[in-house]
C-alpha cells in the first residue's frame, strides 16, 4: 500500500553545520548492550520546560518545534566525533539549521533539515525521535529519486529567496507541502538511507509519519527485536534476486576477473559491477545492505583487509541499533577432480559484531595502512601453506580450516579480533557460524538451526 510522509517545509531563524550518524542519548553510542535505554536528556530537559511554560501562560500555540534538542544531539555528536564531522563535511556537506521542516508527529517527533555544500542544496536530513524519547535515528537522504529531488529543489528555492532578502527570521513560516510516497506492504522504513556510509534508515516498526496537518501522524519508531546471525543470513540468500546474482558471482569465480553486487535490504539488488583481474569497486554504501563479489581462480579465496573494511562501510550505513546487518560476502572456486561439476567452491559472509561506537572508532579514527595489511594477508597465507593442517594437497592451496585461519588472524593484525562474525554457506544451502577453537589455532564450526 501506499504511505504518504508529507513535509511542510518553513523557513526559520538559527545557524550551524553539523550531521549525526545516529545516536540515542547526549553521550551518543554509551553501551550498547544495555537491558534498559535511557532518555535522551536534551529531549527530557526541552519538554519538562514546555511543561513548565504551559503551566504558567494562558494561551499557547498547539505547533511546537522540536528544533532545539534535534539540533543539540547532533552538535554534542559533532563535537565529541571531530574527525567524524569533517569526513562529513568534506563529502556530504553542512547541516543548514536556518532552513527546516515543520517538526510532525503526535507522539514521535520529525524534523527534516538541508545539507549544504557551496550555497547549494545537495541532500535533506531527517531526524525522528520515538515516543518514549529513548531512541533518535537520523537518516540522510541523497539520490535521483524524484520524491528526493522534489525536497531538495524546494528547499532550494526557498534558501535563495532567504539570500535574496532575510537570513534572519524570528518565525517559521510553513511554504508548500511536499509528499513522499512510499510505496511499502507493511511497517514503514524510509527508503532513503545514507550517503557514503553516514547514517541510517529510518527504522519505523508500525509507524506511518504524515497527515495534512502539522502535527502530522504519529506512531512509535521503536525498532523491532533484532534477528540472529543465522536468521539474517537465511533471509538473505533466501531472496531471488541474490540468488540470481550469487550464481553469476559462482560462475564467474571458475573464470577469472572480479565483480560484485550491492543487496537492498528487501533483497533487490544492483547491476552486476565489473572490476578488474583481482579486484572490484563496489563504490558507496548508500541505500545498499550489502555486497557480495567473487575472487579469482588464482586469488586467495578469503576476504581481504580492502574486504573487511567495506564491510563496516555497509555497516555503518545500517538504521540505528541494525550495524550488525550491514554484510560483505565472497565467493571463490578452485579445481577439483572428485567434485560433482569439477570445482570445490567456497562461499562465506562476514558482518560487524561489535558496538557503534566501536564501528565509528574502526571507521573515522583508525589510519589503516591498506598496502601494509595486504603484504601482510599474502606473507601470512604463505606461512599457513606450510602447515600440513592447513593444506589441500590436491593443489597446494589453503584448505577451509586454512582460509578460516587466515581470516581470523587478519582481523587481529587489523585491531579487529572479535568485533566480526564468520559464516560459511555449504553448496547445500546449510549456513555455518565458524569460529576459532579452544586452541585459537584452528576453527570449529557450528550448523545453523
Amino acid at each position: 500500500m501506499n504511505k504518504k510522509i508529507i513535509l511542510r517545509l518553513l523557513l526559520v531563524a538559527t545557524v550551524s553545520l553539523f550531521f549525526l550518524n545516529s545516536c540515542r542519548t547526549d553521550e551518543m553510542m554509551q553501551e550498547e548492550k544495555r537491558t534498559e535505554r535511557e532518555k535522551i536528556e536534551a529531549f527530557v530537559r526541552f519538554e519538562n520546560n514546555l511543561t513548565t511554560q504551559k503551566n504558567t501562560q494562558k494561551n499557547n500555540s498547539e505547533y511546537i518545534s522540536y528544533h532545539k534538542p534535534f539540533q543539540q544531539i547532533i552538535q554534542a555528536f559533532l563535537n565529541k566525533n571531530p574527525a567524524f564531522a569533517q569526513k562529513f563535511q568534506n563529502e556530504v556537506g553542512d547541516i543548514y539549521f536556518e532552513l527546516r521542516s515543520l517538526t510532525y508527529g503526535k507522539t514521535s517527533k520529525v524534523i527534516v533539515y538541508p545539507i549544504m555544500k557551496d550555497d547549494k542544496v545537495n541532500a535533506f536530513i531527517i531526524g525522528a525521535i520515538n515516543p518514549q524519547r529513548d531512541w533518535v535515528n537520523f537518516t540522510v537522504a541523497k539520490d535521483d529519486t524524484p520524491e528526493v529531488q522534489r525536497i531538495i529543489s524546494k528547499f532550494q528555492n526557498y534558501y535563495n529567496s532567504a539570500s535574496v532578502t532575510s537570513r534572519s527570521r524570528e518565525k517559521e513560516q510553513p511554504i508548500e507541502e511536499v509528499v513522499i510516497i512510499v510505496d511499502s506492504p507493511g511497517p514503514v522504513t524510509f527508503p532513503y538511507v545514507d550517503h557514503n556510509g553516514f547514517g541510517g534508515g529510518m527504522s519505523g516498526g508500525n509507524d506511518s509519519y504524515g497527515g495534512g496537518s502539522e502535527g502530522g501522524g504519529g506512531g512509535s519508531t521503536q525498532a523491532p527485536p533484532p534477528q540472529s546471525p543465522c536468521e539474517k543470513s537465511k533471509n538473505i540468500m533466501s531472496k531471488p534476486d541474490v540468488q540470481a546474482k550469487i550464481k553469476e558471482l559462482k560462475d564467474q569465480s571458475k573464470i577469472g576477473g572480479e565483480v560484485g553486487v550491492k543487496i537492498r535490504a528487501d533483497g533487490t539488488t544492483s547491476e552486476t559491477i565489473s572490476g578488474g583481474k583481482h579486484e572490484v569497486d563496489l563504490g558507496d554504501t548508500f541505500g545498499y545492505q550489502g555486497g557480495y563479489h567473487n575472487h579469482t581462480p588464482t586469488g586467495i579465496k578469503m576476504f581481504s583487509p580492502p574486504d573487511i573494511i567495506k564491510m563496516m562501510s555497509f555497516s555503518i550505513a545500517q538504521p540505528v541499533g541494525y550495524i550488525q546487518d550491514g554484510f560483505m560476502g565472497m565467493f571463490g572456486s578452485e579445481k577439483c577432480s572428485g567434485c560433482t561439476d569439477g570445482y570445490r567452491y567456497y562461499n562465506y559472509m562476514i558482518n560487524f559484531s561489535g558496538t557503534n561506537q566501536e564501528l565509528a572508532g574502526f571507521l573515522y579514527s583508525t589510519q589503516y595502512d591498506t598496502a601494509k595489511l595486504i603484504k601482510d594477508y599474502r606473507r601470512r597465507e604463505k606461512e599457513l601453506s606450510n602447515e600440513p593442517a592447513f593444506i589441500n594437497y590436491a593443489n597446494g592451496e589453503l584448505n577451509d580450516k586454512g582460509l578460516e585461519k587466515l581470516f581470523f588472524d587478519t582481523l587481529k593484525n587489523m585491531g579487529l579480533e572479535g568485533k566480526v562474525n564468520l559464516q560459511k554457506i555449504e553448496d547445500s544451502g546449510q549456513i555455518l557460524n565458524i569460529n576459532l577453537d579452544s586452541t585459537g589455532n584452528s576453527t570449529a564450526s557450528t550448523l545453523c538451526p
